[in-house]
């Protein structure tokens, strides 16, 4: 089989045995059933005669040859045994929960090593272990039951990760902001299937338009692994956005600690991002702002690397364009004879760039302003800084909807818009975002972050279209 054929058999299983089950630990069991998975779920419990209405199955002998999924949940001293049961009966994948292995003492890798070999010789595959499992929307199946149940067959997000619990984070963060995802795999130690088989399923999937990835380094079980991710990001035109973990000398031993990898230095990083189309995200927060421009700006991508701001204050405006320029991007000034124009039609403020606005947010005349601005040919974005209600009143309400004109404005100029929603105390804040979101308005809690995800615009932009 190929590699493709297994990552079907994982993301859309039509059978599933979790093997190690109890009752104190269900939630992956809870991820299938409340899905309303439509295939075979077995489950093998010494333990336990039902779990969450289903009966429970003493041994992997009471099971059909051929399963789909298995998922692997037993301490590390009965894994190698298991495993080699598992692949005398033909299943296809396997989910090794089991951790204390690579990650954890020269016994585990030693085990490690043992089970890849019976593994690399066999017709199964798996990912961990040490590794939470996969969400899948399509396939019905979830580690976390709290991730959400909906289905989307395209313009999905598609997470690929080394960490278990940053999987957990930004899946349910990408929830939060409206996010659908196709698949998210947490790979853990990665003795068989790798991290760039992942990437290469996800570029050909129909369902995934971007791809995202938490990185921490080359698996010690291929050779040739740094090799084949190169050429695997070089054939891939997704958008693909990657946080690498372990790029400090400490934090290179932590990831080997966690998930037993071999970090790759900065050298052959830097010669990756270089030759490939993927963009490269320093922080948690930069990935997770990347992702929600890449996804509420699709096709939307910027011609030229500048921004203009539109603001209330001038003091948030001085504030907002450094922050901009130290990112590289550029805010030009607004040129005659648009200037003149727009200059025309207010009594205070400032309409060079940034567009200093106040009092006149809910006016008809604000968003016809903008949309001068707007059309200008050096301008590649906007950004506009924008701060919940006090209360949700008519007032606001023609204010929002002047924002409406104006995001509208901008993308039938074929620009991304951004808004920049600074937290503040209370609710509302909270209840706003849940209006942006309905409205498929990215929003990002500073004008700094909002511009760092539109120059990863760019940069995709620049890369490939």
């Amino acid at each position: 089989m190929k590699t493709t054929d297994y990552m079907e058999k994982l993301f859309y299983p039509k059978s599933i045995a979790y093997i190690g089950a109890t009752k104190r630990r269900i939630w992956n069991i809870m991820g299938i059933i409340e899905r309303g998975y439509k295939g075979n779920l077995y489950i093998v419990s010494e333990k336990e005669q039902e779990i969450l209405g289903i009966k429970c199955h003493q041994s992997i002998s009471e099971l059909p040859d051929k399963i789909d999924l298995t998922i692997i949940a037993i301490t590390k001293k009965k894994l190698k045994d298991i495993i080699k049961k598992c692949i005398e009966k033909k299943f296809y994948t396997l989910h090794i929960f089991s951790a204390g292995l690579g990650e954890y003492d020269k016994l585990g890798i030693e085990l490690e090593h043992e089970i890849h070999e019976m593994l690399k010789n066999s017709d199964t595959r798996a990912i961990g272990p040490n590794c939470m499992g996969v969400y899948s929307t399509g396939g019905r199946i979830s580690y976390n039951p709290n991730f959400s149940k909906k289905i989307y067959e395209s313009g999905c997000v598609a997470f690929v990760s080394h960490s278990g619990d940053l999987t957990s984070r930004y899946v349910s963060d990408a929830n939060f902001y409206g996010i659908n995802f196709s698949a998210a795999a947490s790979i853990g130690n990665t003795i068989s299937l790798k991290f760039s088989d992942f990437i290469e399923y996800f570029s050909s999937d129909e369902k995934t338009d971007i791809i995202s990835g938490y990185f921490e380094g080359f698996s010690q079980f291929r050779e040739f692994e740094g090799r084949d991710l190169l050429k695997v990001l070089k054939e891939n035109k997704k958008p693909t956005l990657i946080l690498r973990g372990g790029v400090t000398e400490k934090g290179a031993k932590t990831a080997s600690s966690h998930t037993g990898s071999i970090s790759s230095n900065s050298k052959i990083w830097n010669s990756v991002i270089t030759q490939t189309g993927i963009i490269n995200v320093d922080t948690y927060e930069e990935l997770m702002d990347s992702t929600i421009a890449f996804y509420y700006c699709k096709g939307l991508y910027p011609e030229v690397n500048s921004l203009i701001l539109i603001t209330w204050s001038g003091g948030t405006a001085a504030l907002g364009v450094d922050r901009i320029l130290n990112l590289g991007v550029d805010v030009p000034e607004i040129q005659d004879p648009a200037r003149s124009e727009m200059q025309s039609m207010i009594s205070i403020g400032s309409v060079a760039n940034p567009l200093d606005l106040p009092w006149i947010g809910h006016e008809k005349k604000y968003p016809e302003i903008c949309k001068i601005a707007i059309k200008e040919p050096y301008v590649g974005g906007v950004i506009i800084e924008a701060f919940a209600p006090r209360k949700f009143d008519e007032h606001h309400l023609l204010h929002h909807n002047n924002i409406m004109k104006i995001v509208n404005y901008t993308r039938e100029a074929k620009k991304p818009f951004l808004m920049s929603l600074p937290h503040t105390r209370g609710i509302q804040r909270e209840k706003y975002k849940d209006i942006l979101i309905k409205d498929k308005i990215p929003a990002f809690p500073s004008v700094e972050r909002a511009a760092r995800a539109f120059s990863n615009l760019y940069k995709y932009k620049s890369k490939f279209i």
